[in-house]
């Protein structure tokens, strides 16, 4: 085997292992951020409070009816721009009393899984690279 080929055989080897196991780790990273980020239902939040008020106990808050009673969360800056007057639709975390989100899905698992997909994309290329070679030479 040449110079060339040794190379060339040393890179992709280097790649396919790297991509493989770049895909194995971002992929179950994806799987228990996924898990981990639990169940989020669409809730229609009402918005309360005062916000010129001087008492601070009176700032602004959304609440909402949920599964196990009312719960409350403080009104963010972004809750306040994705409201409808003194209504806003957002998700709310089950079993928690406060966390609540505009979006059902957390962007994490799919960035993780994209990355996952790329690498894994990367060591299958390049381990059909490998073959190949393998096969042109003889």
């Amino acid at each position: 085997m040449n110079g060339a080929g040794a190379a060339f055989a040393a890179i992709t080897e280097i790649l396919t292992w790297a991509g493989l196991g770049a895909a194995a780790v971002f992929g179950a990273a994806a799987l228990i951020v996924k898990l981990a980020d639990g169940t989020w239902l669409p809730v229609r939040a009402v918005i309360i409070g005062d916000p010129d008020a001087a008492d601070p106990s009176a700032r602004e808050v959304v609440r909402w009816f949920g599964e196990d009673g009312v719960h409350e969360a403080p009104l963010t800056a972004e809750l306040r721009a994705a409201a409808e007057g003194d209504e806003v639709t957002l998700h709310h975390r089950v079993g928690s009393r406060d966390d609540v989100r505009l979006d059902a899905h957390s962007p994490w698992p799919r960035l993780l899984g994209g990355v996952a997909l790329a690498s894994g994309g990367v060591g299958l290329l390049t381990l059909v690279a490998q073959i190949a070679a393998m096969f042109a030479a003889g």
